[in-house]
């Protein structure tokens, strides 16, 4: 273990920054189908997983997937088999990854939330999970739709629900959407509920036509967009986080940086940015050995610098 790779969100001590990213990727059967198996996990410093709803859900009609230039326009719809068989068959195989386990949750209302929380908790007899983290970009049934993510209220309000279920037995983390003309009043609200820390971005809303049919190319007809062309709008949105929210820049608050992340350089711009780890989704599609690599090319730049990623959060602002 390489030790200058170490970095801490809130009671959880990551060996490495690297995290998978929940939606793009995140299911337990894309390490252990992997020939490098051992190696993705030797780079990982948790496993976010995908989301878990309460029931299972279909998602959206397909088509569901289509690649754009520089990125991934997807419109999966929270497809998941329910937070009871996610039990079963999920988390038997997550135990035996050895490292923090952290749960992706969506619902369609606040109480929702604590209520799929409290299961969790309450199904949770080993304490294989680490932590939760909030979906907010999830539509609000109750209030027609909306995303809970676009009005600080109701973000608060769900963070604050999550935590009187949990308490302090599981981190929670809120992954904030971009779709918001700005972040920090999310991310304030966030913190104002409870949490621990925050993860951003998730995808960028957006579409693609198909010119011979006339019509849009997904069945959904809008998606969210992944790839390296958001990660511009990542490292803003968290440099933004990091410069104007105290808890943030003192570091009571983390932040992990996601989007667009091909190579150790995007690692790093997220760090400088005010990151303390990464998820990384999209890429694992075209690359899965995407997570060593990126260890082992952090570790050369770290020896070269003499620094700790500790050391190098937020160093973009001069601090």
């Amino acid at each position: 273990m390489n030790k200058s790779l170490n970095v801490r969100i809130k009671n959880l001590l990551l060996k490495s920054p690297l995290l998978t990213s929940s939606g793009t990727s995140g299911s337990r059967d894309e390490i252990n189908y992997l020939q490098n198996k051992n190696k993705v996990l030797a780079s990982l410093g948790a496993f976010v997983t995908k989301g878990v709803s309460i029931n299972k859900s279909l998602g959206n009609k397909e088509p569901r997937i289509i690649e754009v230039r520089s990125g991934l326009l997807n419109s999966i719809g929270l497809q998941n088999k329910g937070v009871t068989k996610f039990f079963e068959e999920d988390i038997p195989e997550l135990r035996k990854y050895k490292i923090p386990i952290i749960v992706n949750i969506s619902a369609g209302s606040i109480s929702e939330f604590g209520e799929l929380a409290d299961i969790i908790k309450t199904k949770d007899k080993n304490n294989t999970i680490s932590g939760l983290e909030i979906n907010v970009s999830c539509p609000n049934i109750k209030k027609g739709g909306a995303a809970f993510g676009a009005d600080p209220k109701l973000v608060e309000q769900v963070v604050k629900e999550i935590k009187s279920k949990v308490n302090d037995s599981l981190c929670i983390i809120t992954k904030l959407s971009p779709n918001v003309t700005d972040i920090t009043q999310i991310a304030k609200a966030a913190i104002n509920g409870g949490t621990d820390a925050l993860s951003m971005i998730n995808t960028l809303r957006a579409m693609a036509i198909d010119t011979n049919k006339m019509k849009p190319w997904l069945g959904n007809e809008i998606g969210g967009l992944s790839g390296p062309c958001i990660k511009p709008v990542g490292v803003y949105m968290v440099f933004e986080c990091f410069r104007k929210i105290s808890e943030c820049n003192k570091k009571e608050i983390p932040i992990i940086g996601i989007g667009g992340i091909s190579n150790y350089n995007d690692v790093m711009e997220y760090i400088l940015a005010g990151a303390t780890a990464v998820g990384i989704g999209t890429q694992w599609f075209i690359n899965n050995t995407i997570f060593e690599e990126i260890h082992e090319e952090l570790i050369k730049y770290l020896d070269k610098k003499k620094a700790t990623i500790s050391s190098l959060i937020g160093k973009a602002h001069g601090s």
